[in-house]
């Protein structure tokens, strides 16, 4: 139940009133006491008077001339008198004033109506002036309370905007009192809070986009299930679109990813991980990280996994089909050494047709052992190469002597004298010269260019070809490791164009690929900022 909420400015006013009502009455009161006793003790003064005058001229024959004469009522009481005394009405009207006479008692009454009516007018006006006063000392309270509550008020109004997250509305105050002192000190604390929040607004915009661009899917869910945050990579896995305030999917069947973070809240939860697999071709590794004890979110991280178990499942194969390929050159080497010592090495055409089989696979071997070797340390990048001004036409010219096209296809050289670029020249000529065997290999007839020129600080290195061209799936896979598409060489290990992403990357450039079937292809490598203004000597 709601307990009934009473502003400060009807209780306070309440107390004014009442301390102003108390007041004023305590004041009338005690006023009125003492002016009626003045009146009374004067009036009893003048009776006693009177008696005493009368006492002194009395005799029996001239009381009753005296009493008139004095205006007061005379009379002699046979008792004995026990000394004078004076006793007056309630109102102030009579007093009895008594005497001794000769042994007897002298006793005078004395008619005062001018003392009642003066003990009445001032009790009249001293209530009247209290009932003012108290009415003004009420209203006075009153305004005095609404002005206090008015202020509180404005306090208690920033204090609520404070907690709203309203730290843009300033805090003015015109007195430098206790209550402008507060409003100053609420003032600066809304200042600094406004400055902490944006620092820390700053920070969370920072860590957002942190997380935005993690390759792992993060989600943050509070005890009742409802999403705080889901990044892009989140949404992907996830396969649904999460906004922040929606509640947490089941997207996947045979695993509860609900009751999964339900554990996470329980007290003694820890790190929780599982592996989940959404169908036959995609894995998911889960993390869950449970809520900080004066926390109320969990974080899970979600990691893709397919890839990684497509590129093992890929090694794995590279592993059986590289022996393979190398037991098949082996094989066809050692046997016809075994047929060239058999004898076949004392006829000539024998000799030659068998040593062409050994040089053939040798070389054959020779470049796995090549390619393996080079794509290594691309990958490994345990160091940056060394780049240096090195001239471009050489290096093209090198690659087109050593490439062997199929006849009636002729290279071509495209290059300004003197270009040079600021790059490493072992790995810019591999890459070229894996380029250029890959479009000898598959251009059957017209020409393959090898090309170089400038735009403004960007060095573009070209191999063209007229050759088959790719289709669209091929070309998206094309620069995987051990990637051989129906269109390409069945006989090549799927490491040429591998090594040409490893080299570029090195040398932090980007690759361009332009083809279609039957038409043909184009792949650039893009150095930016790696023209060397001066000419460099070959």
């Amino acid at each position: 139940m709601t307990r009934r909420f009473i502003g400060v400015r009807w209780w306070l006013g309440a107390a004014f009133a009442v301390v102003a009502a108390t007041s004023t009455a305590i004041v009338v009161s005690q006023f009125s006491t003492r002016s009626e006793n003045a009146f009374k003790s004067q009036a009893a003064h003048l009776a006693l008077t009177d008696a005493r005058t009368a006492a002194a001229k009395a005799t029996s024959s001239n009381l009753g001339r005296l009493a008139k004469q004095l205006n007061v009522r005379l009379r002699i009481d046979p008792a004995p008198s026990a000394g004078e005394r004076v006793t007056g009405t309630a109102n102030g009207g009579t007093f009895v004033a008594s005497v001794p006479f000769h042994g007897k008692t002298l006793v005078a009454t004395s008619s005062r109506p001018d003392v009642a009516a003066a003990i009445g007018t001032v009790n009249g006006e001293a209530l009247r002036a209290g009932v003012i006063a108290g009415v003004v000392g009420v209203i006075v309270g009153l305004l005095l309370a609404q002005l206090i509550a008015l202020r509180l008020r404005r306090l208690s109004l920033a204090a609520e905007a404070l907690a709203h997250g309203d730290f843009e509305t300033p805090l003015r105050f015109r007195f430098r009192d206790e209550f402008g002192a507060l409003t100053y000190n609420f003032e600066r604390m809304r200042r600094q809070l406004r400055r902490s929040f944006r620092h820390i607004e700053g920070e969370r915009d920072r860590l957002r986009m942190l997380l935005e661009r993690l390759h792992e899917g993060v989600v943050t869910v509070d005890q009742h299930l409802v999403v705080d945050f889901a990044n892009n990579e989140a949404r992907r896995l996830l396969g649904v679109r999460l906004a922040a305030g929606d509640q947490l999917p089941e997207p996947w069947e045979g695993f509860s990813l609900r009751e999964f973070v339900e554990r996470l809240f329980d007290p003694d939860a820890s790190l929780a991980q599982a592996h989940v697999r959404p169908d036959e071709e995609h894995a998911l590794a889960l993390v869950g990280i449970p809520a900080q004890p004066e926390g109320d979110t969990v974080l899970i991280v979600l990691d893709d996994l397919t890839e990684q178990e497509r590129r093992e499942l890929a090694e794995r194969e590279f592993v059986s089909n590289a022996a393979h390929e190398l037991r098949t050159p082996l094989t066809t080497i050692i046997g016809a050494v075994e047929v060239l010592q058999a004898g076949a090495k004392e006829n000539p055409d024998e000799r030659d047709r068998f040593l062409a089989h050994i040089e053939r696979e040798a070389a054959r071997l020779a470049r796995l052992a090549h390619a393996l070797l080079a794509l290594a340390r691309a990958h490994a990048g345990q160091e940056r190469p060394r780049l240096e001004p090195t001239t471009l036409e050489p290096i093209l010219r090198e690659v087109a002597d050593d490439l062997r096209p199929r006849d009636g296809v002729v290279v071509e050289i495209e290059c300004p004298p003197g270009l040079a670029a600021n790059v490493n020249r072992d790995l810019l000529e591999q890459a070229l010269r894996n380029l250029g065997e890959n479009a000898a290999k598959h251009t059957v007839a017209g020409r393959v260019v090898l090309r170089a020129y400038a735009t403004g600080r960007t060095v573009r290195v070209e191999v063209e070809d007229t050759g088959i061209g790719m289709s669209s799936e091929t070309q998206r896979h094309v620069f995987d490791r051990f990637f051989r598409g129906a269109d390409r060489d069945p006989e090549g290990f799927g490491l040429g164009l591998a090594i040409v992403r490893q080299a570029v990357r090195s040398l932090d450039g980007r690759i361009e690929l332009d083809s279609a079937p039957g038409e043909g292809t184009r792949v650039r490598i893009v150095l930016e900022r790696a023209q060397v203004r001066e000419q460099v000597p070959a």
